[in-house]
């Protein structure tokens, strides 16, 4: 049974006006902290890094988290709108910037991250692949705590499922199965799958080859583990996921933005992912052949 959780965390009576904090909020709170400490403690260990030097001091780990959260906010935002409900935001352009209404998109605000850390990089003239490594050595918590606030709110939640993971939610049309609005329906938390592969396995193995295998001594390999580890889970958990409502239609009951056959076809979410395995793939070859002079 889903444990029916307020969306607001807890609410702030300030000079009269009560204000409700969101648990998403908290998420985003939460994940920019602990991408602060992470990218704090990885610069403070210069022997890590390939030139025996870290990428940046750590007084400039706040300048690059400010870039970082503009990066994550435009282009999370952008990218929803976009990806997911063109035709919505283009006849309602105002809407756009209405974020408190919810709908982020982690391909947008990955490609807002990747365009403010190039930015960042060109302004500090440092290597851009070694401070792509720091930024992603400290997105899965982010990550994380997306997927649990979104598991919270009852949104985004799995497929319908008989076996013993499924959970029967109590919020929207969640609650129903497709050909039934009163028959109580169990679904794959995929919520909680992508939480833990995303979040805590993918964490795991970026630390692994951080402080086991030295991988920052080859610039890229971190960046290029991260999108190839992400791709690959989201890819795959996508499968179990409830596809995006904004596609569904008579004509398209399955929610795909490619169908190859009937039935068969990928969604947004797999679309958007596949550019990420390739380029995680290419970039985790070409820097293995890569002979590194640390000069």
């Amino acid at each position: 049974q889903y444990p029916n959780i307020s969306e607001t965390a807890f609410s702030i009576n300030l000079l009269g006006f009560n204000l409700n904090i969101q648990w998403y909020g908290l998420s985003y709170i939460a994940g920019i902290l602990l991408a602060w400490l992470l990218m704090a403690k990885l610069v403070q260990n210069k022997d890590l890094w390939f030139t025996g030097k870290s990428i940046i001091e750590r007084s400039e780990v706040d300048d690059l988290i400010t870039y970082m959260i503009v990066g994550i906010i435009i282009g999370g935002r952008l990218g929803y709108c976009l990806f997911y409900a063109p035709s919505y935001y283009f006849d309602n352009p105002i809407r756009t910037i209405y974020v408190w209404e919810g709908g982020m998109s982690f391909h947008g605000g990955f490609l807002g991250v990747l365009i403010s850390g190039i930015l960042f990089g060109m302004r500090k003239k440092v290597s851009l692949m070694s401070l792509g490594d720091l930024i992603a050595f400290a997105s899965p918590p982010g990550l994380f705590f997306g997927r649990i606030a979104n598991f919270i709110n009852g949104e985004l939640w799995g497929k319908p499922t008989n076996s013993t993971f499924g959970i029967q939610f109590t919020k929207g049309q969640g609650q129903y199965c497709a050909s039934s609005n009163d028959i109580p329906c169990f679904r794959h938390p995929s919520q909680l799958y992508e939480a833990f592969f995303e979040g805590i396995v993918l964490m795991l193995i970026l630390y692994y080859l951080v402080f086991f295998r030295k991988a920052l001594k080859k610039p890229g390999i971190i960046f290029g583990s991260f999108m190839l580890g992400y791709g690959l889970t989201r890819f795959s958990i996508e499968f179990l996921r409830e596809p995006d409502a904004f596609f569904i239609t008579n004509e398209n009951p399955y929610g795909y933005v490619i169908e190859f056959f009937p039935g068969i076809g990928i969604s947004m979410g797999q679309l958007l992912t596949i550019p990420m395995i390739i380029f995680g793939l290419l970039m985790i070859f070409v820097v293995t052949k890569r002979n590194f002079d640390a000069n």
